[in-house]
């Protein structure tokens, strides 16, 4: 898919993709020079737990499994962020992310991070910002989890 095919699938998702809230249409445009398209057949891992973290991914077409201590734990489709801890990149993949069915990805490399901090400070931290509550609502779904699989043992 050519840059200007992908960037335009994009903005058909971007009212979904809380990784661009406050963004406005030229920025989003800077960013999608970091951003290319990878194809995963279904049953293959996007990465694995205990993998380093190296990129964050937008679901573009197919359908996701997540999974802890190969548990499925959630389910992703079209519109989902995941991988956001690349952007901190000091803590391993807590979680599996597997392709249920053949999916196509928007792939934001790390270094995106390094390069937007020194290029546009602003809206590097408008990302950042926007990462930071992605992972707490990542947080707040483990929490939920864990409380509803701990009802169900009787704990």
């Amino acid at each position: 898919m050519k840059k200007n095919e992908l960037e335009k699938e994009i903005f058909k998702i971007v009212p979904q993709l809380s990784f661009f809230g406050g963004t406005s249409h030229e920025e989003i445009h800077n960013i999608m020079e970091y951003i290319h398209e990878e194809k995963v057949e279904a049953g293959s891992y996007v990465y694995k737990e205990g993998d380093s973290p190296e990129n964050i991914y937008i679901l573009l077409e197919g359908e996701m499994d997540f999974f802890i201590l190969d548990e499925k734990i959630a389910h992703g489709e079209i519109g989902l962020l995941f991988g956001t801890s690349a952007t901190i990149g000091i803590q391993k993949q807590l979680v599996s992310a597997m392709a249920k069915t053949d999916i196509k990805l928007g792939v934001i490399a790390k270094s995106f991070f390094i390069e937007m901090s020194e290029k546009d400070p602003k809206l590097f931290v408008k990302i950042i910002l926007n990462v930071a509550r992605d992972l707490a609502r990542d947080l707040k779904f483990l929490k939920e989890y864990v409380k509803k699989q701990k009802s169900k043992q009787g704990i």
